[in-house]
């Protein structure tokens, strides 16, 4: 097998394990153990392992020495509020920090992510939704120019768990990214902030 076909069976393996976490299918603290993982998906245990280290680094995942890895820890009812708006307070922040560079901004990735993410939308692909949605928040950070925020924002994301179901709710997730997109790129920071906070519930 090829680097690039590794590469590529390893994110198949994330897509399809990010879904499962992130709707609920796989709960909190469920042992991800590689030889099992590795017959399901009739796949050597290096994806596997790939697929787990990249999980973890998205937040979703913990995975300790000598303890394995399992699913990260879901924010109860009474401390969820609380980390949503820590989440909202970075990605205002990271967003401010955007909208005031001097440089003209490359908005090609959040572009392409708009793209790919109504097709997902428009075909109920929920793993594709999953990761779609995350990337889109996570170039807003990159694009930001401050990687620390990125830091503190990953686990936040792996202590929640999103409400993908039904099609009139993707679709109003994709009409917020593209407001978000089309006020970044018109200067206009209050109706950017705007759509950014409506689309953090």
């Amino acid at each position: 097998m090829t680097r690039i076909q590794s590469l590529r069976l390893r994110d198949q393996i994330v897509d399809r394990l990010r879904e499962e976490i992130v709707c609920g299918k796989l709960s909190e603290g469920t042992p991800l153990r590689e030889l099992p993982l590795a017959k399901r998906f009739d796949v050597s245990r290096g994806p596997i392992r790939d697929a787990i280290l990249q999980l973890a680094s998205e937040g979703l995942v913990e995975d300790r020495p000598n303890r394995g890895a399992r699913v990260g820890r879901v924010w109860d009812e009474s401390t969820r509020p609380a980390m949503v708006k820590v989440r909202r307070d970075i990605e205002v922040l990271a967003l401010r920090q955007l909208m005031s560079q001097e440089h003209e901004i490359d908005l090609s990735p959040l572009r392409e992510n708009l793209r790919h993410f109504e097709l997902a939308c428009r075909d109920e692909d929920l793993s594709a939704v999953v990761r779609l949605d995350m990337s889109f928040h996570r170039l807003l950070l990159t694009l930001s120019g401050h990687p620390a925020l990125e830091s503190v924002w990953l686990p936040l994301m792996g202590g929640m768990r999103l409400p993908y179901s039904r099609h009139e709710s993707l679709m109003e997730s994709h009409a917020e990214h593209q407001q978000i997109v089309s006020a970044i790129q018109d200067g206009q920071l209050r109706t950017a902030l705007a759509a950014l906070k409506a689309n953090i519930q």
